[in-house]
């Protein structure tokens, strides 16, 4: 009798340790680190909710997975609600999807009235690839929503972001760093049943017009291609302050169509530019596609230091090295500032002539 009563008072603090398991049962549990009432079902230690379980919230929300001291350490939400931290304030909502040690993380929804984001969480906050559509989310001034990569809950890395005026609809599609426009990126402006779209070039959320934003203009607007070499390229990049600029914040650039003697007919065509005393330092000819005629772009230098870029329709016989003089269309409004002189006369391409 002795020995089955130490046997029986061995095996009772073992099943105490082991715990049980209970069904449906109300208890308090810690769920995003806030202690709410829940209706429990799953293993339980010393009263509390310990290993796999699944507790139903309020309003039917689900937390389900692993608990340590009633607390939900990891496993899946539905709906369960939650706060996150957005433009100095706190957003309540409820989140769905992965959890890790106490929080978001992994793939999930969060969903408020105002604020929504399905993608990557990590430590509780929005953090990767993910969909984000907010009725405040803010580009600089412009309110708006967006779609796309996101960083700690900032825009960075490709995305969409679309807002309005008074009368247009405007989409911006593309780069992003830190919540603002950078790189290049696609505008569309659509107002009634009417749409146009352009490539726009930002730096750090500034718009630059530069010659790289000018020839991405070019081929979204006239769907041709600008061929440049990979050593015009690499210039280009690397000698950005070289090349003039002289448009102001939010000027668009001017359309044409064609390029030939009618141009000059138009009642807002610009002035032709004359660049006297040019030297070539860079020379390329191609053709766009299969049976276009050829096209030449040159790297020019004018006398006070400053360089161009040059479009010339036809094979020309200027090579690198030579100095030349160039009568040319401006293509957009960064290239308006043109002399008071007499110009050459213009040639059967209609857009460059050399001479002199």
């Amino acid at each position: 009798m002795y020995v089955m009563k130490k046997l029986m008072l061995a095996i009772l603090p073992a099943l105490l340790l082991a715990g049980c398991s209970v069904k449906e049962k109300e208890m308090e549990v810690s769920v995003f680190q806030n202690t709410v009432t829940s209706v429990y079902t799953g293993k339980v230690k010393r009263k509390l909710p310990e290993g796999e379980g699944t507790a139903v919230l309020e309003n039917n929300a689900v937390a389900e997975g692993l608990f340590e001291q009633g607390a939900w350490v990891s496993g899946t939400a539905d709906k369960v609600p939650y706060s996150i931290s957005y433009n100095n304030g706190m957003i309540s909502g409820t989140y769905t999807g992965e959890v890790a040690e106490q929080l978001p993380s992994g793939s999930g929804t969060f969903t408020s009235d105002t604020f929504t984001f399905e993608g990557t969480w990590n430590n509780g906050v929005p953090d990767g690839p993910g969909t984000l559509s907010a009725q405040s989310f803010q580009i600089g001034a412009l309110d708006g929503s967006y779609t796309g990569d996101v960083d700690k809950g900032m825009s960075e890395g490709n995305g969409t972001f679309v807002y309005s005026d008074d009368e247009h609809e405007i989409t911006m599609e593309g780069s992003f760093a830190g919540s603002k426009f950078d790189g290049l990126l696609t505008k569309t402006v659509r107002y009634g049943e009417t749409e146009k779209s352009y490539p726009v070039f930002y730096q750090k959320g500034q718009e630059v017009h530069d010659t790289a934003a000018m020839i991405a203009y070019l081929e979204g607007m006239r769907n041709t291609s600008y061929c440049l070499s990979e050593a015009q390229l690499s210039f280009i990049q690397d000698h950005t302050a070289l090349f003039e600029g002289t448009a102001k914040d939010n000027d668009l650039p001017k359309e044409y169509a064609v390029f030939n003697r009618d141009s000059f007919k138009e009642t807002d065509a610009p002035s032709l530019i004359l660049i006297r005393n040019a030297a070539i330092r860079s020379v390329q000819r191609y053709k766009p596609y299969e049976g276009a005629d050829t096209v030449t772009s040159l790297i020019v230098e004018n006398s006070d230091g400053y360089y161009h870029l040059v479009f010339a329709y036809g094979v020309t016989k200027a090579d690198r090295g030579d100095i030349v003089d160039i009568c040319a269309l401006p293509l957009c409004k960064s290239t308006l500032t043109a002399p008071e002189q007499d110009y050459p006369a213009i040639d059967a391409a209609g857009a460059v002539v050399f001479g002199g």
